[in-house]
This record gives structure tokens, sequence and C-alpha cells, in this order.
């Protein structure tokens, strides 16, 4: 996921391309034991501990070697002071490393620079962001793109930022929507003491969605046109073969006499090749234009800071992340989370 080269499944945990690539690694490895978006989030496990057990085996040793030396049981005495003296070296030599520890802690450390879609995004959007994965797909997986016919370098560096972007959003909106629900409880939203609230914020979260939906449709406008001028290359590379024909047929055109039909099928012929393949040329140039569009920036919604306001805590790395300026209505589904295959 990190770069725009491989397929990518809908429940493939999304972690932020801002990160650093080793500890991009690791949340990658530590699918088992990552946190929800919403949390909760557990408290890390304290290093000081392996030290203090440590120390506690190597004291009970000690205490065993003075009740041995004191019942008379000097060979007793002997061996628990032998691992007394020899265990705490090696119970520290074994001793997980600093940075060892910091993996283990990552899940926690970098709580909210991931996203777990199954858990994280919700069911009613989960169609949407299959939207999204399938045009990332479509984007990686295009023959200009691996090729370098489009910018392949600009794709594979904003690819990941969009698909981030994307995530990130619908998880946040997820944790809102939540913490709604646990906040009203058994009070219904259209209760008059809490509608005019409940209202304002929901259209927070609707401006969100709508947002959202537009960078989908982006995205997809742009998978759009990586997949014509896949097809426009594919034609071009069969009218070149064919092309490569023209002599043989002038060969046997030759064998039948010199007419002036002869002469323009010939010429038809070549023309047709270089008007198939100034369409593929067309195709690729407005590929490589709407790529570098991808990373505009300034094009943040109203939506973001209205929903900010219900988030707590610090605002995560979405919204820094850059957008567009296409537009496009998109839909909502009720699919279920993972359906379209494993995790990575």
């Amino acid at each position: 996921m990190r770069r725009a080269a491989t397929h990518l499944d809908s429940a493939t945990v999304v972690i932020d391309p801002e990160l650093p690539k080793e500890m991009w690694n690791v949340l990658a490895r530590s699918s088992g034991r990552l946190v929800p978006y919403r949390g909760p989030v557990p408290v890390p496990a304290s290093s000081a501990s392996h030290a203090r057990g440590c120390a506690a085996l190597t004291g009970l040793f000690f205490v065993f070697a003075i009740l041995g030396g004191l019942a008379g049981n000097l060979a007793f005495a002997f061996v628990m002071l032998m691992l007394a003296v020899t265990g705490f070296p090696l119970a520290l030599a074994a001793r997980p490393s600093d940075r060892e520890i910091a993996a283990e802690r990552m899940p926690i450390t970098q709580h909210r620079h991931y996203v777990m879609p199954s858990t994280d995004i919700d069911a009613e959007h989960w169609q949407l962001w299959k939207r999204a994965v399938d045009a990332r797909n479509r984007i990686a997986g295009g023959g200009v793109v691996s090729d370098g016919r489009i910018d392949s370098v600009q794709v594979a560096e904003v690819l990941p930022e969009r698909l981030w972007d994307i995530a990130e959003r619908l998880a946040r909106l997820a944790e809102v929507r939540a913490r709604h629900r646990e906040i009203l409880g058994d009070v219904t939203p259209d209760d008059p003491d809490v509608a005019p609230i409940v209202s304002r914020q929901r259209e927070a979260q609707e401006l969100v969605l709508a947002d959202v939906t537009r960078r989908v449709a982006s995205l997809e406008n742009f998978a759009d046109l990586v997949d014509a001028a896949d097809l426009a290359t594919r034609k071009e590379s069969i009218v070149r073969a064919l092309h490569d024909l023209d002599d043989t047929h002038a060969d046997l055109l030759a064998g039948i006499g010199d007419t002036v039909t002869d002469a323009d099928l010939a010429n038809r012929l070549a023309d047709d090749a270089t008007a198939v393949i100034e369409q593929a040329r067309q195709a690729i140039k407005q590929a490589n234009e709407a790529a570098l569009t991808l990373a505009v920036p300034g094009d943040e919604q109203p939506g973001d800071e209205l929903l900010a306001e219900e988030l707590p805590g610090d605002q995560p790395a979405g919204d820094r992340l850059p957008g567009d300026g296409s537009s496009g209505n998109g839909a909502s589904g009720n699919g279920r989370p993972g359906e379209d295959g494993g995790n990575a």
C-alpha cells in the first residue's frame, strides 16, 4: 500500500503514508495488535517490568541459597547461589531491546495513524470505501502507469495519500456517529430539547460525507482516464502490428497491377494507423494532465472544520492531505466488510 504497485483489498489496513518507512512496516506487520480508530486505547506495558522480574528471580535464588546454607545443605545452597549469579545476566540478555519494545508499543503510540476498514468504517459507508479502493486498484494496475507513460512517480506518491485521506475521514465520521449514539442513549434524536444541536451536528456530518464522496468521484474520474489511456495504447499496439503488414499487402497489390484504387488502399492503411496512434497519444496526454492535478492543495470543505469540533483530542493528519477540484455524486451501500478478499 505504501507504493501504488499491488492490488489492495477493501479490508486491508490503511496506514498514514506520512509515517517513516520503518514505522510503516512495523504497523503493517502488527494487524493482530492494532487498536480500533475510536479506541479504547490500552495503556502500554512498561519495559521496567522485565528488569523487575529479573531482579525478583535473582533475589529468590539468593534467598534459597541462604536458607540452604542455614539448613546445612551446602550443595543446595551452592546451586542456588550459582543460579542467582549466572541467571541474572542471562535474564537481562534475553530482555527485549528498546527497538523491540518500541515496535511492540507502536500500535498504541501510533494510534489514529492507521485505519482498519473492517472495524473503523460504518457498514453503510462500506460501498463508498469499496469504490475508492477499486479506483485505486484500476489506477495502480494501469499499464500506462507501470510502463511510465503516465507520471508513475506522481501517481505512486499521491495515490496512498488520497486513499489514506478518504479512509481517515470515513473512520472519523464513524467515530463521531458512534459517540452520538452513546451520548443520546435512550433519548430520541428528535426530542425537542436535543433536536436542534443534533440536527446541526448531523448537518456537519453530511457535509463531510459529501466531501468524501467528491474525493472518491475524483479518484474514479482519474481511473477512467487511465482506463481510456490503456485502451488507446492497446489499440495503438495493434495498429502498429497491423501497419507492419503494409509492405506485405503492398507486395500483394503489386501482383495485380498498379491502379489508382490499389494506391489509395495503401494510403488509407497508413492514414488509419496514424489516426489511432494520435488518439493514443491524446489519451495519455489527458491522463498525465489529470495526474498532475491529483495533489492540488487548498480544497478543504466547511464540513472538515465542523466535524473537527465534534471529535475528541488532536486532529489527525487527514486534513493536511491534498485534495482536488473535481466533484461527483456518490452513493453509499450496505455491504459487509471483507466481502471481497482477505486481509493483507
